[in-house]
């Protein structure tokens, strides 16, 4: 993995998270009772529509129109997030100027090929990047993370490092009816083909092409009964019963099976550390987040009010 600061990853996972005009009233949201105007709601809107010009997108075609609409959503959002980091590096009164944030926001203006033109881009002003940065550091520098943390973040992480996770190649045929299931599987032993089978009875869309071909996956990637039946089943070897999942029922055909390849922890543990870490941050700064959204009080300009 790519060493990458902690202020890289969370600005654009808090950005993902929250992004960031009709003639109406002169604000477009009150978060907290502190309003935020429309002049910005209508600034980020702009600076969106220049981004999907610049990319060659129609904006006069019906798509373009359609997925602005939940654009405009996502920047309320945005503002509303922008707004509550404010209120709480003000509260908390976080220093800007603090070293750490100074360090962090020099890493991050050095992997950015031209700020000043990603500022723009994104219609933030320089003072919202030092407070993403300093909300970030500041909620989440004393965390820390225990041996066993680091231990279990690299076993759930194999590839990461070197390794390769556990991973079956099969096929499956998918029914509605556990009778359909058996007869199949009678076809099956009486010698007929798995992938016609599968592409004349299966009722999952792809299989008419597929064959039922599900390539290799690893655990976690299926629903659990699919996923238990699949790696406990021998190479070769197809369904003696069908499996039942909320989809239907699955006959299943195992065609290779790849043991775990488990790297050297200790080769890695340094690097595992620091990547522990910096999730263990991550996963801090989205649920200090996520209770201040969850919190807020937020009023909306009649006629920005979210749909839902």
């Amino acid at each position: 993995m790519k060493k990458i600061t902690l202020i890289a990853v969370t600005i654009f996972t808090i950005l993902a998270l929250l992004t960031g005009c009709a003639q109406g009233e002169d604000f477009a949201v009150k978060v907290n009772d502190q309003a935020v105007p429309r002049e910005l709601y209508e600034t980020k809107l702009k600076a969106i529509k220049k981004y999907f010009k610049t990319q060659g997108v129609d904006l006069d075609s019906a798509e373009y129109k359609t997925s602005f609409e939940s654009v405009k959503n996502e920047v309320l959002e945005g503002l509303i997030g922008t707004e509550l980091i404010h209120q709480e590096v003000v509260k908390n009164n976080w220093d800007l100027k603090d070293p750490e944030v100074t360090k962090q926001w020099d890493e991050l203006k050095s992997q950015i090929k031209d700020y000043q033109a990603w500022l723009e881009e994104q219609a933030m002003t320089e003072n919202e990047v030092l407070e993403y940065i300093a909300f970030t550091y500041f909620v989440a520098k004393d965390v820390t993370v225990s041996e066993q943390e680091i231990k279990q973040f690299f076993e759930a992480n194999y590839s990461s490092y070197g390794g390769q996770d556990e991973q079956v190649k099969a096929r499956h045929i998918l029914v509605k009816t556990e009778e359909e299931a058996l007869a199949i599987i009678e076809e099956l032993k009486a010698g007929k083909d798995f992938a016609e089978l599968a592409k004349e009875k299966s009722i999952e869309p792809a299989a008419k092409t597929t064959g039922g071909d599900l390539g290799y996956f690893r655990r976690g990637e299926m629903v659990a009964a699919f996923e238990e039946a699949a790696f406990s089943q021998e190479v070769g070897k197809i369904s003696e019963k069908p499996v039942k999942t909320d989809f239907g029922y699955h006959i299943i055909l195992v065609e290779d099976h790849k043991e775990a390849i488990v790297p050297d922890f200790e080769k890695a543990k340094e690097q595992v550390a620091e990547h522990t870490l910096l999730y263990a941050k991550n996963q801090k700064v989205q649920s200090y987040f996520a209770k201040l959204r969850e919190e807020a009080k937020i009023d909306y300009a009649e006629d920005l009010k979210p749909n839902s």
